[in-house]
């Protein structure tokens, strides 16, 4: 059962206007970060300010992407868009080694090269401007994030977690250069990009594995189990399987119930495991319950209904055969159970018993029950 278009629209524009109110936060203060270091004379600065820039691109990526993700099944997607957002990610895991490894390449030539500026005090000031600013919209992010369950507003979230950071290595490698540790400035801005690097390989890696059909933990499937076992009618439940969709979860499980259960009561039974499966575990998106019979392992040579059937009326006596209301087969690893249903018409003197039909039809090898229900006869 999919998200109601009212709450994929809610969740959406949750994720807008933070994303937005990081976009203007990311463009302000990566501007704000190049200019006074290359007027301060801080590469470490520029560095970070390059960093800020960066998450600008993301957040515009961000945006496009969550809103393709939040969009509902479709027919050329009927699992929803929520791999979107693994696609997200993994673009955006790989801008961030792009940007990282061409800070760090830059900054180690200038260290190589032994240029190193003395910065002055108005770095200090922009990068704490900036660690406060991203870490206050670090945790707005976070909340949004899992609130509506977005794996790529996380990430996101982290990547601005990851600029406060830096902004720190920056704060210290400033201070360093201005007393008297010119070299440190340097050794900052590669350790910014470091960390922006270490980010980027975690969202590739995380992209990685959803792509890959990567399931729930060993721990939270014995969890799904536990919940199905507690549905009243499941006797037993084995092959659960999972995967993820991006923040979506999706379960496909085999339910074990009795064999002389009623079509209709064994999907109900499943339907029920469906949704409190659901409601159970807010990710799992969409749930497949098999349903299996007690005894589920059959024999490969027992016939289908017609064919039972022709081999059975063909050999009764016609008026008996007028009377059969009902004919339920039972499939078993031991043969084929066939409960006759006979309406009460007739005579009480004359009730058919199962071993005089079971010689008619010839006694066949797969016939293993024959069982006879009117109001004549209970056996």
């Amino acid at each position: 059962m999919s998200e109601p278009a009212e709450a994929r629209a809610e969740e959406l524009k949750a994720a807008r206007d933070v994303t937005l109110a990081g976009a203007v936060l990311d463009g302000a203060l990566g501007l704000a970060k190049i200019l006074v270091g290359l007027l301060a004379g801080s590469q470490a600065l520029v560095a970070d300010g390059v960093h800020s820039l960066s998450d600008l691109a993301t957040d515009a990526g961000v945006l496009v992407v969550t809103a393709l993700a939040r969009k509902g099944p479709d027919a050329g997607h009927p699992y929803g868009h929520d791999r979107f957002e693994t696609l997200g990610s993994l673009v955006l895991g790989a801008v961030l080694l792009v940007v990282a490894g061409g800070l760090a390449y830059d900054s180690l030539l200038r260290l190589l090269a032994g240029r190193f500026p003395t910065p002055g005090a108005a770095a200090l000031v922009v990068a704490a401007l900036s660690v406060a600013g991203k870490e206050w919209i670090f945790r707005w992010t976070r909340r949004v994030s899992e609130r509506i369950g977005s794996r790529l507003l996380l990430a996101n979230a982290w990547h601005s977690r990851s600029d406060a950071l830096s902004s720190v290595a920056v704060l210290v490698g400033v201070s360093g250069a201005m007393a008297g540790l010119p070299w440190l400035d340097l050794v900052a801005a590669i350790a910014v990009a470091g960390l922006v690097g270490w980010v980027g390989w975690r969202l590739i890696a995380g992209a990685a594995q959803e792509l890959v059909d990567s399931g729930l933990s060993p721990a939270e499937l014995a969890e799904v189990r536990l919940a199905t076992l507690d549905v009243q009618g499941v006797l037993g439940v084995h092959r659960v399987r999972s995967r993820r969709m991006g923040a979506a979860v999706l379960l496909d499980l085999d339910i074990v119930v009795r064999p002389e259960l009623s079509v209709s009561e064994g999907h109900q039974i499943a339907w029920t495991v469906s949704r409190r499966l659901r409601e159970r575990f807010p990710e799992v998106r969409d749930v497949k319950v098999h349903v299996d019979p007690e005894e589920s392992e059959t024999r490969g040579d027992l016939p289908l209904r017609a064919e039972a059937e022709r081999v059975l009326l063909a050999h009764w006596p016609p008026e008996l055969v007028r009377r059969i209301r009902r004919l339920t087969l039972h499939y078993g690893h031991e043969g084929l159970d066939v409960d006759l249903y006979l309406t009460g018409t007739g005579d009480p003197g004359h009730a058919p018993r199962d071993e005089e039909l079971r010689a008619a039809a010839g006694s066949p090898s797969w016939l293993r029950k024959l069982r006879i229900w009117s109001t004549a006869s209970t056996r």
